[in-house]
């Protein structure tokens, strides 16, 4: 992994090189903040030991309780605006100031995070019912030697509550990075209710926002959904027509008895027990000849086709389509103010620092929570957090834990 570049590490592995640098400077004091985000138990472990073994001192920023517990001596706290300190670890802290529980219990916390409803979701009737399926699914990044997920198989359903876990570089970021579309899949299949709505917070929350530092939160927000769509998602290799696509999506229709190849894929309505799509068409000129000529054809020739048929040539048009109707079945949101402040406020930011802060001065928990809001915007039947307590306070945690409940 030496010879690798760094974007090819996992989140954890960066960790990891961040800490190796710091220890390689023979440093007198230690400065790390939030240094357990995205390592595994086995290096938090090492970490710890470390610690406790280099003879150095650390001032460490960390919500991970466990952690402080086992490294530290002394805790500094803010009490109105001051610096306190008292001696001994997180538990005895704890103990000399009742009112600092939320700090080791998640439970105790006061506050909870509340994620905006749903909605009904077409033909879905009960909660078990499932509306992503992953079949025998494989993914390998091209030039390796191996996959890095093999034949994996599961389903969620609108009552799911699923972990994910396994040590760093496991795969667990690329599997979920293939259930939501940001990858495609080697081999398998992965299947997404056609009306389902799908947020995804990466393992890198700030990667949402890092070009965004000098807006508003309430400016991000708009200008992430002025379209009407997630600008976040335009750019998944879901939606990306390949050469293989543009080849598949040459396939000839014989439509009442003329050839025609589709144009575009403008709406659906039901049918039976699922959909067909109004499709516009070219029409084929003197088809397997020389001079063979495709000429759009008026909107009074659009005629409406199958699912199961154009899944076979046209499934990423398809997906769009599914994409639009699945956003307008979640109800038009007006991309106030007061409508995004009140939106922010469930998942725990003032409405001060939602319209009048710029994002580059917020804290990393206050970003975490920008994500958080931003990516619910449209009301999501599934929730994907990749890493989602990184940065977030212990009050914030119990609050987030809360409202996935």
């Amino acid at each position: 992994m030496i010879d690798m570049p760094i974007s090819a590490l996992s989140g954890g592995w960066k960790m990891k090189l961040a800490l190796a640098r710091a220890v390689l400077r023979n440093a007198d004091i230690l400065l790390l903040d939030e240094p357990t985000n995205h390592l595994d138990t086995v290096n938090v472990a090492w970490l710890v030991n470390y610690l406790n073994t280099c003879g150095i001192t650390s001032i460490i920023v960390s919500h991970d309780s466990g952690f402080l517990d086992k490294t530290v001596q002394y805790i500094i706290h803010y009490e109105g605006f001051k610096l306190r300190k008292y001696k001994g670890n997180l538990s005895d802290f704890i103990k000399r100031v009742p009112a600092a529980k939320a700090y080791g219990e998640i439970g105790a916390s006061d506050l909870e995070f509340k994620f905006p409803e749903p909605g009904f979701l077409e033909g879905v009737k009960t909660k078990q019912k499932a509306i992503v399926k992953v079949s025998n699914m494989s993914f390998q990044y091209p030039g390796t030697s191996k996959p890095q997920i093999s034949d994996i198989n599961f389903q969620c359903s609108l009552s799911s509550r699923i972990a994910v876990i396994g040590p760093n570089g496991a795969g667990k970021s690329t599997l979920i990075n293939v259930l939501t579309g940001e990858l495609l899949p080697t081999t398998g299949e992965v299947y997404v209710h056609e009306n389902c709505r799908i947020a995804y917070i990466k393992q890198h929350a700030f990667a949402h926002i890092d070009s965004h530092l000098d807006k508003t939160p309430s400016e991000y927000i708009q200008w992430r959904f002025q379209t009407g769509e997630d600008r976040e998602t335009m750019d998944r290799a879901s939606r990306q027509i390949t050469e293989s696509d543009e080849q598949s999506m040459n396939k000839i229709y014989k439509i009442e008895g003329t050839p025609r190849r589709i144009n575009e894929i403008l709406s659906r309505r039901k049918f039976k027990n699922t959909y067909e799509y109004e499709c516009s068409f070219f029409l084929g000129e003197n088809v397997g000849m020389k001079s063979e000529r495709w000429v759009p054809m008026m909107s009074v020739d659009n005629a409406w086709l199958p699912r199961g048929e154009l899944l076979e040539s046209h499934s990423k048009l398809v997906a769009e389509v599914d994409m639009k109707e699945a956003l307008a079945s979640g109800q038009f949101r007006p991309l106030t103010r007061k409508e995004i402040e009140v939106h922010c406020s469930m998942l725990g930011l003032d409405s001060e620092l939602v319209s009048h802060s710029r994002i580059r001065g917020l804290s990393g928990g206050q970003k975490v929570k920008l994500v958080l809001a931003a990516c619910t915007w449209q009301r999501p039947h599934l929730i994907v957090l990749d890493e989602p307590t990184n940065y977030l306070d212990r009050d914030s945690l119990g609050a987030l834990s809360l409202g996935c409940c």
